[in-house]
């Protein structure tokens, strides 16, 4: 494994990763200085990558200062890395590059990455350049060890996305960054209330608020009863003497309000998030919730799902007494 470095994005990097996971950038590019993942260069483009490619690459590149490039083909989910690293530019400024990649990548978001590039000429970033390579890559050449398991994850990936709800596996969206930190938050007892949307337009997980102390009888004026959303509770209370820190999902799926679409993808993308959340995330759920817009959701109605009640065993049917002046039962014995 690579030494890493501990450089971390600063601020104006985070906007542009965040911008960028929106379709809201085509081209992004970031440098390492004063020991930051900085921002050096961003472009919105236009609606053709191609002409977009000509006209930022390669003249946005210095060649004595090697950088990190993010340039989005078409949707969210395909972005190229290029790391470029000229030979004559300084060998402690190109080493440091090397060992902040993974970094970089974890701080963008590995699954919206699709292919990765080093480069270490000018020339090889013009545009035939990138597509005679890119044609490489469509047709599944040589690769190495670690770009066959990226193309076997792209792969996996593209067949859940396409084949949807149609199987169990479900539909596998990216849960965004900021969404990511609320939700540690949560597990570590930070925040009681999350609650998180998902982005049908841009195929993204995203936040939609956060509370640190949200009461209980106050749960059910944050729940939107018009649009489906993804909500976690931290309900901490005193049952029969004992404290609980119960921390409750509700998948809220109004009847009306919302595209059928919508709430097709709510449904396909629950079973993925849920187990990223709890295997990556650290939230442990103690109890999960599907409530529509007329389901009750009272700090008693929380305690009933949390603590149900014992339910009485099904009594047997009970003989009838026989009649009166009947006189004791008789056996009767078949000759």
């Amino acid at each position: 494994m690579a030494c890493q470095t501990g450089i971390r994005a600063n601020d104006a990097t985070k906007n542009a990763f965040n911008k960028g996971k929106q379709a809201k950038l085509r081209l992004i590019k970031a440098v390492v200085k004063n020991e930051e993942l900085t921002l050096n260069y961003e472009y919105a483009g236009t609606a053709n990558w191609r002409d977009d490619w000509k006209a930022t690459l390669p003249e946005c590149v210095d060649s004595f200062e090697p950088c990190f490039i993010l340039f989005r083909m078409n949707t969210i989910h395909e972005w190229i890395l290029i790391t470029f690293a000229d030979d004559r530019a300084p060998v402690k400024e190109k080493m440091l590059l090397a060992a902040t990649c993974a970094t970089f990548k974890s701080e963008f978001g590995q699954c919206y990455i699709q292919f990765e590039r080093h480069i270490t000429d000018r020339k090889d970033l013009s545009i035939d350049s990138f597509e005679s390579w890119l044609k490489t890559k469509s047709d599944v050449g040589p690769m190495s060890e670690v770009e066959q398991e990226l193309h076997n994850a792209q792969q996996e990936r593209a067949t859940v996305a396409h084949t949807g709800p149609q199987h169990m596996k479900g539909v596998a969206f990216p849960i965004d960054r900021n969404a990511e930190d609320a939700l540690r938050k949560l597990a570590k007892g930070e925040l009681n209330f999350v609650q998180l949307s998902v982005d049908t337009l841009n195929e993204a997980i995203k936040l939609e608020g956060t509370q640190d102390n949200l009461d209980a009888q106050d749960l059910a004026k944050k729940i939107s009863r018009d649009k489906p959303r993804y909500t976690f509770f931290r309900f901490d209370h005193n049952w029969e003497g004992t404290i609980f820190n119960s921390v409750l999902f509700i998948y809220s799926l109004p009847a009306s309000g919302s595209s059928i679409k919508e709430r097709m993808l709510y449904s396909s993308c629950k079973g993925p998030f849920l187990d990223t959340v709890t295997r990556h995330l650290g939230v442990e759920i103690s109890r999960k919730m599907e409530v529509d817009a007329k389901d009750d959701l009272s700090e008693k109605a929380l305690l009933e799902v949390l603590h149900p009640l014992p339910q009485e065993s099904p009594k047997h049917f009970a003989k009838p007494a026989p009649p009166r002046g009947a006189g004791p039962r008789r056996m009767i014995t078949k000759v």
